[in-house]
């Protein structure tokens, strides 16, 4: 049968009979083809006829109060303060970037219904707290509540849209109480350090072999390590940066692609510990070299709370082959390696990989969940001073 475009109510009736007629008499398959032809003119026409508009910001919020019976109060830890979720359920006040991001995580609504046809969002001024913009001033970015939106810009460019932001590629590995606008403020200030010393060489996607990734675990037996590493990276067209956390961040590291094309590591040194930083450093290469073409889009990035256990597939992934490239899992079976361990034991597995003592030491207090022994054989409290003194003061 010959199938035309429908482009009228009378058309979509006859297509719609057409179609039964059709099914009906397809019993040795031979309209299988008319079938999935006619199903597909009829999709595109309804889809265009009948679209249903996403719900306004209000009304999404409203239909998951009436769902899950929530009374006004049971958004405050969504939408803050009484007179703030006040606000916005009486059409005063618009949603801001935290208020999306925070409903579409507590509640499931989706961010298409809470950015609405309209935007549905408060672009700026971000809200960002006292501490934040203190702590900001204190590593060199003075950033007033003003123009936290036009810090923010500078450091993503014009697609710094909330829309766009609530929708970065973030896995699990975060913690639930962290603030999300100080998460963004972090991640400006971390590509604004990035952009003032960015590699000269161009990185060549695919140079993070295991081979790659072993000789830089190793650099962790040298005594300036930690300093040699980031010329190490920069020779192969990675930047590496320093940034504390913020108030209300809860970060060891992050991996995201800056410049178009420039994989960016960022580490906080949170816990000012030989094999944290190692590990941690590690970890972020390696998704550096596992999903470079996912950090390529525009926003994305990888947080990482390393205390958090994770079911992400990509973190698991980047924490076997950070694992691996640090001590092989084949050098194990070597030692003792069992609650008996000695520290002849963590000598031996430290030398066999050829790394600092101290990750051998953080490999199997992680691994038996016991933080006191082998504590001795940990290095702390030199990292910060030796990378970041002006941070740290």
């Amino acid at each position: 049968m010959k199938i035309k475009p429908i482009r009228s109510a009378e058309q979509h009736q006859l297509a719609k009979k057409q179609l039964k007629a059709l099914i009906s008499s397809n019993g040795d398959g031979s309209k299988s083809d008319d079938i999935e032809v006619l199903t597909a003119v009829l999709e595109r026409y309804e889809q265009h006829q009948f679209a249903i508009s996403p719900p306004s910001p209000l009304a999404a919020i409203q239909h998951r109060m009436e769902q899950r019976n929530l009374s006004p109060r049971d958004l405050e830890p969504f939408l803050g303060t009484r007179a703030r979720v006040s606000e916005i359920l009486s059409g005063k006040r618009s949603l801001s970037l935290d208020h999306i991001r925070s409903l579409h995580q507590g509640l499931s609504i989706p961010y298409e219904s809470l950015i609405g046809k309209t935007g549905g969002y408060e672009a700026a001024p971000l809200e960002v707290s006292r501490p934040v913009l203190k702590k900001l001033a204190a590593i060199g970015f003075n950033v007033a509540q003003s123009n936290a939106a036009e810090f923010v810009t500078r450091a993503f460019g014009e697609q710094a849209k909330p829309a766009l932001l609530a929708r970065r590629t973030r896995t699990t590995r975060t913690s639930a109480k962290t603030d999300v606008t100080a998460l963004l403020m972090w991640q400006a200030s971390t590509m604004l350090i990035a952009s003032e010393a960015q590699p000269k060489a161009r990185y060549n996607p695919g140079s993070l072999t295991s081979d790659a990734l072993r000789k830089i675990a190793q650099l962790s037996a040298r005594r300036r390590g930690p300093v040699e590493v980031k010329n190490f990276l920069a020779e192969s067209g990675i930047a590496m940066v320093i940034n504390p956390t913020l108030p209300g961040t809860f970060l060891d590291g992050a991996a995201m692609v800056i410049a178009g094309n420039v994989p960016l590591v960022a580490l906080t040194l949170r816990h000012d510990r030989v094999d944290n930083f190692w590990f941690t450093l590690l970890h972020e290469l390696s998704h550096i070299a596992l999903h470079f073409e996912l950090l390529k889009k525009d926003g994305a990035a990888f947080f990482d709370d390393l205390d958090i256990e994770s079911e992400d597939v990509r973190e698991m992934e980047a924490d076997k082959l950070a694992q691996e490239s640090l001590i092989p899992s084949s050098l194990l079976e070597e030692i003792v390696w069992s609650t008996y361990s000695s520290n002849d034991d963590i000598e031996k597995l430290s030398q066999g990989a050829g790394v600092h003592m101290s990750i051998a030491a953080g490999r199997w207090q992680r691994t038996h969940a016991d933080y006191r022994k082998f504590s001795r054989l940990i290095e702390r409290n030199t990292l910060r001073d030796a990378l970041a003194p002006k941070m740290y003061t």
